[in-house]
């Protein structure tokens, strides 16, 4: 199904939900799982330091970036070697990666079309840890991969939802709904908002739903209910630009359970 499993590493809770989703996945798929942790550069330019100084009540001086940049780094250390004592403890193929950059930037360009990537779900606040809030979805909307956004709260995967309209893309996220569902012994459901019946096409082993309303609405309250979502990207069918359009974006905001967006 993956290559490889690269998951986004900040030290957020949310962060550490997707790190678990991420070593269920690598090991049951027997793939090796990265761990990225990127020093967001754009927090140590002296000039933002020099404004937020002022700011937060501290004394600025020059060259404290680089006090700041080492502080981090030493940080990233214990962080990413708690990250590998916890997956090689759960027998999971287990190495890191740490950078100093944009961190959508240096998350994609690890990333191939085979991989997986895993991250938090999108922080409220203007900075998350060492990730801006940002990053979540511009890796999302941009990534060659499928990715997969986690919230906090880690559930078993048994009740799986795809989003489901007919088209190409969503045809992709019910395939890879059934590997996860047959992988973790999960009931799937392609969940179709709209009036034609689409149930001949979704095969064996998948339980229909059809509903009627607002699609991003109905799907937010009806995987209140499942463990896990699949979205198909890119979707100009019945649930309009699915991806990057305004039903993802609300999916995204809105939903309390983790998220696939498959490409």
């Amino acid at each position: 199904m993956f290559n490889r499993i690269l998951v986004g590493l900040d030290g957020s809770p949310t962060s550490w939900s997707a790190v678990h989703y991420a070593f269920e996945f690598g090991k049951r798929l027997d793939v090796p799982v990265v761990g990225i942790h990127v020093i967001d550069e754009r927090i140590l330019e002296e000039g933002f330091l020099e404004d937020i100084a002022g700011v937060l009540g501290f004394n600025y001086y020059a060259g404290i970036s680089e006090k700041l940049k080492r502080f981090f780094e030493e940080q990233a250390s214990v962080l990413l070697d708690e990250f590998l004592a916890l997956g090689r403890s759960k027998g999971v193929k287990v190495s890191s990666y740490q950078s100093t950059g944009k961190p959508y930037h240096v998350i994609l360009a690890q990333a191939d079309a085979e991989d997986l990537i895993m991250l938090g779900k999108k922080s409220h606040k203007p900075v998350s840890g060492f990730l801006l809030g940002s990053t979540t979805e511009i890796v999302a909307r941009r990534s060659p991969c499928p990715v997969f956004v986690a919230v906090e709260q880690k559930k078993d995967i048994k009740k799986i939802c795809v989003a489901y309209d007919g088209s190409e893309p969503s045809k992709r996220a019910l395939q890879m709904g059934k590997l996860i569902g047959k992988l973790f012994d999960g009931e799937v459901y392609a969940v179709h908002v709209g009036e034609d019946d689409l149930s001949a096409e979704v095969g064996e082993g998948v339980r229909y739903v059809r509903l009627s309303g607002i699609p991003e609405e109905k799907l937010v309250e009806y995987s209140k209910d499942m463990d896990l979502m699949l979205l198909g990207a890119f979707s100009k069918g019945r649930i309009k630009e699915l991806f990057l359009g305004s039903v993802t974006t609300f999916v995204m905001h809105h939903t309390n359970i983790p998220l696939l967006l498959v490409k």
